[in-house]
């Protein structure tokens, strides 16, 4: 069993069913602030949301493949990365789908949120910060993969702490997604950009 591709095609997988899951509730729910979470179909876009939210957790390994001169920003990122994912996209995201569409029903959202959520979602707004940093720093860094990559993951982070208006919050996630994405598209094909570490011994090797 290919670990690689197995992972690159969770990281696809994952991308895509989270993308289109966010995408459905945040775009066709009608309204905005609490009226969104007593739209009949939130739950299940967002529940749709979060299942792709899982695969990509469980496909993250694929990007130490291509961990090359930059393993230990490879890892941090990796981390930072995963543990957004969990601590954010899912465990809040769990209380979006549904705690607050019951809420909302029974009484309304409260006032003030739980002690130490804050806490909590500041933790994983610094994960996810260092994470897709440290992350694009090592694609760019390790150049096995393409540049763009890891600039992309960079700017999602950067493009997110903007906070954009109406429908252009999805931005950020668009953007991280679309990384995660390519880069399970290059673990599947198992290809690696060419580096000045591989070539160079190449060429220096005479003929035999």
């Amino acid at each position: 069993m290919n670990l690689r591709r197995l992972g690159g095609w969770a990281l696809i997988v994952g991308a895509i069913v989270a993308s289109v899951g966010y995408f459905a509730a945040n775009l066709l729910a009608p309204g905005s602030g609490e009226d969104v979470f007593r739209y009949h179909l939130w739950p299940l876009f967002y529940e749709i949301a979060l299942v792709g939210d899982v695969i990509t957790a469980l496909g993250l390994p694929a990007i130490l493949a291509f961990a090359g001169r930059a393993p230990k920003l490879h890892i941090v990122g990796y981390a930072g990365v995963f543990a957004a994912l969990i601590m954010l996209n899912v465990g809040e995201g769990t209380t979006e789908a549904f705690v607050k569409p019951y809420l909302v029903t029974h009484g309304g959202l409260p006032a003030e949120e739980p002690i130490g959520f804050a806490v909590f979602e500041g933790i994983a707004l610094l994960a996810l910060v260092v994470g897709s940093i440290c992350l694009g720093i090592a694609i760019l860094r390790a150049r096995a993969l393409p540049w763009w990559i890891g600039v992309t993951m960079i700017v999602s982070c950067l493009v997110g702490a903007l906070g954009l208006p109406g429908a252009w919050f999805l931005l950020p996630d668009s953007l991280f997604f679309g990384a995660l994405f390519a880069i399970g598209i290059f673990a599947v094909q198992g290809r690696t950009q060419p580096t000045p570490a591989t070539i160079e011994p190449a060429v220096a090797s005479p003929a035999i």
